[in-house]
């Protein structure tokens, strides 16, 4: 669990900065300097989104394709569960 705490981290911190963050290319910033506030964030929230699909393309292949790895998900949730509901393992 403990090995899990950075990166959970360094994830929340960067879903919390979202809408502080700058578009990245000239055109999309150029966009959003035109736009409303509203736009702003929904522009800062789908750079966000795309910078985070290939992992979760990753993840999900990575699911679908190694036993290994399914079965590694499956003990972390099981151990999750069970300290949840306060049982031993």
């Amino acid at each position: 669990m403990k090995r899990l705490r950075f990166p959970v981290l360094t994830a929340a911190l960067a879903l919390l900065v979202a809408s502080r963050t700058w578009a990245q290319c000239a055109l999309c910033r150029d966009a959003v300097a035109a736009s409303s506030v509203e736009t702003r964030e929904a522009f800062n929230a789908a750079i966000i989104g795309l910078a985070l699909a290939p992992y979760g393309i990753a993840l999900i292949a990575a699911f679908a394709l190694s036993p290994a790895f399914r079965a590694f998900i499956r003990l972390r949730l099981l151990r999750l569960r069970a300290s949840m509901t306060g049982e031993r393992s």
